[in-house]
């Protein structure tokens, strides 16, 4: 029995056009904020924005992926959602890049790997808000609802009838 097909309750997000201004604008509002963040620190701000490179770089090859298979999401949620899963995989992989990105700093002091792994409670209480930020950023910057012309206003704006 084939009827007919089940209408679509929620759109898919679609970029925001023109889609070439908006996506970069949204990736530097996403990952540059945290330099304000990290002030005075240029080490941390390095870490913040090599760590946000890699998160935004992952999450949007995932998406493009669920894109490609037809699955675009249809709530801004679901991208946040996407980065910071993401983000959790770059925190609880980031000791293994921390020790070399630390290593070259002040006080000629190498990091070792073992203590790179002990800040990684330090790296997810401060990295998971983080990205938490800066995926609701880029969600709502970058991405849209498309108009849909059978809205229920539109729908009912014909059938009112004043009261008699």
């Amino acid at each position: 029995m084939n009827g007919p097909p089940i209408p679509q309750r929620i759109p898919a997000l679609t970029w925001r056009k023109p889609a070439f201004l908006w996506t970069p604008i949204a990736l530097a509002l996403a990952i540059s904020w945290p330099l304000a963040l990290f002030y005075g620190n240029p080490g941390s701000q390095r870490l913040a924005v090599t760590a946000l490179f890699a998160v935004f770089g992952l999450s949007l090859m995932t998406l493009g992926v669920r894109w490609a298979m037809g699955k675009a999401p249809k709530m801004r949620s679901i991208v946040v959602s996407h980065i910071v899963l993401v983000s959790l995989l770059v925190a609880l992989l980031s000791p293994l890049a921390l020790s070399g990105l630390l290593g070259t700093q002040s006080a000629g002091e190498q990091v070792t790997f073992s203590m790179s792994l002990s800040i990684l409670p330090l790296i997810l209480l401060i990295g998971l808000p983080i990205a938490l930020v800066s995926g609701v950023l880029f969600a709502w910057t970058a991405l849209t609802r498309p108009k849909s012309k059978d809205d229920l206003i539109v729908t009912f704006q014909g059938d009112v009838q004043p009261f008699r």
